[in-house]
């Protein structure tokens, strides 16, 4: 369990970018290439980017030093950051803005909103006084307009100046939705703090006046607030991935290293082990980014669906002619969605049949076939654990035997295609329960959202309509185009969360099937190799290092998904 205090995400970066450090150290003393090593502790083109922005004096700066620890960072009263400056933290990227809004210095306007646009995580930041008319509009064209929103973490701070009370937060909270609309401040994951008086605690030698001092900042709800956010977007995921990278390259490199068993029958049996272990991998990450391609355009498809209608509202010259378009476009959403969830079946069928024809190329072949000859005619009550491994891959075969006859063909089935009891073909049987029923993503959100926001989005559509059939003195334009413009911002937000609903449903599917239906499997495979190691009594220290940096990888593998899943 992580430190309350703690962002997680810095916390598991951290204990990566050591894990990678020592990882280059062992393989250049090895003389393994360390290009056979991720080069960065996070997948992905660029390093996961944290930027604070907002109002200026309030407080940002202060924020990101307590929250990372950076020395470095200025602090102070007044403007003090006059440009962006990104820091590298635990192989993230932070940036701290100048403030937004101040008039004086318009050009730190286009420095933050830069920075906004590429921003990973945003963490806008407020004082107490809330927004004024100024910074509400800016905060509104960023963050609402630019689809940010469900990238964003908006702090209340300096709080201690107005008193940090539950009823101070919800009158605050209230007076935020004037800005927020269509989003609540619990959807922009609003955190109340004052980081002053968490640092004043940090150098506070009373006790009870630092806990006093603690509980008024409302620290610990702020790291809780960022941490939920990590986890809520997967963030965690880019930094597995080179993790399992690692265990991967150890698991190739390792075996010039290992010295014999003595029994060149287990050393071989080792290595069709290890070949088992590449073709599965291949197969889950086929799936696994196969599934994501097409979820994610399935998703940008949607989003593009909601800015198109927006843009298009004040263009229908008739109620009529708008229901239309409004319908016209929720129909094209669940069309989006029922041919995502077939072509996600599609992936994994395809990848199973690939994995299908590749394990029968595998056992067909003369090696593997010598040496499951060999391995059968072992004593197994000297080595148990052999016999173990044999009967887990008939029952992946569906019971059929492995060796060939002295005729040449396999006693039983032939190959895996022809058993329809193996575990292939029951992954199969499944994906149609974790994915194949249809998905309507209005279905996922609640209330005012989904479905219900259709209806809401024709209410105002329609007073704009009615609205255009009134003469123009009857009704001021201004206010005409506050009500299109609002008018957009809902139908934006309507469709930007049936596809975020989408992503997150067949995020969250994928994940629990990939451990529920495969990783199993790969935890068998990995069990047999590290027995067959064991076997070795004596180790090199070159092989003990890598079976130590193998261990490592997987504790913090482990300790991810265990935090997770909390």
């Amino acid at each position: 369990m992580s430190n309350s205090n703690t962002i997680i995400l810095g916390e598991w970066s951290s204990r990566s970018e050591k894990l990678l450090e020592q990882a280059k150290n062992i393989y250049t003393e090895l003389g393994i290439p360390v290009n056979k090593l991720p080069d960065k502790v996070f997948s992905g083109d660029k390093p996961i980017s944290l930027v604070f922005a907002g109002q200026y004096s309030a407080g940002k700066s202060t924020i990101l030093k307590a929250l990372t620890g950076i020395k470095t960072i200025e602090t102070g009263d007044g403007i003090v950051t006059q440009e962006a400056h990104s820091y590298e933290w635990n192989g993230m990227e932070v940036v701290d803005t100048p403030g937004i809004g101040t008039q004086v210095h318009p050009e730190h306007d286009a420095i933050s909103f830069k920075a906004i646009a590429e921003a990973d995580l945003l963490v806008y930041i407020v004082t107490h006084n809330l927004f004024d008319d100024l910074i509400g509009e800016d905060f509104r064209k960023l963050i609402i307009a630019n689809d940010k929103a469900k990238e964003t973490i908006l702090i209340v701070n300096k709080m201690a100046d107005v008193g940090n009370t539950e009823e101070n937060r919800i009158v605050k909270a209230n007076d935020l939705k004037k800005v927020t609309d269509p989003y609540s401040p619990e959807e922009l994951r609003t955190c109340f703090v004052d980081v002053e008086s968490y640092l004043d605690s940090e150098s506070e030698e009373d006790e009870e006046i630092a806990d006093e001092l603690r509980e008024r900042s409302n620290y610990s709800a702020l790291i809780s607030t960022i941490n939920g956010f990590v986890e809520d977007k997967a963030l965690s995921v880019r930094l597995t991935t080179p993790l399992y990278r690692i265990i991967d390259s150890i698991q190739e490199e390792i075996v010039q290293f290992l010295p014999s068993t003595g029994d060149s029958d287990i050393d071989d049996f080792e290595e069709t082990q290890l070949r088992q272990k590449s073709i599965f991998t291949k197969a889950m990450r086929s799936i696994e980014e196969g599934i994501k391609e097409k979820y994610r355009f399935a998703a940008s498809e949607i989003r593009e669906l909601g800015r198109s209608l927006a843009n298009d509202i004040d263009t229908f010259s008739t109620q009529s002619e708008a229901d239309d378009a409004v319908k016209s476009a929720e129909q094209k959403v669940n069309t989006i969605s029922e041919k995502c969830s077939k072509d996600v079946e599609t992936v994994i069928e395809d990848s199973l049949s690939e994995y299908e024809g590749e394990m029968d190329e595998f056992y067909n072949d003369t090696y593997t076939q010598k040496v499951y000859e060999r391995i059968e005619k072992k004593n197994y009550r000297d080595m148990p654990f052999l016999k173990k491994i044999v009967d887990q891959e008939l029952l992946q075969r569906g019971g059929a035997t492995i060796v060939k006859n002295a005729g040449g063909t396999s006693v039983g089935l032939k190959g895996l295609g022809g058993l329809k009891g193996t575990n292939v073909h029951q992954l199969v049987l499944d994906v149609g329960h974790f994915f194949g029923h249809s998905f309507k993503p209005w279905e996922a959100i609640k209330i005012t959202k989904g479905i219900n926001i259709a209806g809401k989005v024709l209410g105002v559509v329609g007073t704009i309509l009615s609205i255009g059939m009134q003469a123009k003195e009857d009704y001021d334009a201004e206010q005409r185009v506050k009500e299109q413009r609002d008018a957009r911002e809902q139908i934006r937000a309507a469709y930007n969360m049936a596809a975020e609903s989408l992503e997150s449903h067949f995020e969250t599917t994928l994940k629990k099937f990939l451990k529920e239906k495969m990783q199993p499997r790969l935890n068998e495979i990995n069990e047999n190799i590290s027995e067959i190691q064991q076997l070795r009594a004596s180790k090199s220290e070159k092989c003990n290092n890598l079976l130590a940096l193998d261990t490592e990888c997987r504790k913090l593998i482990s300790d991810i998904h265990a935090e997770i899943e909390e």
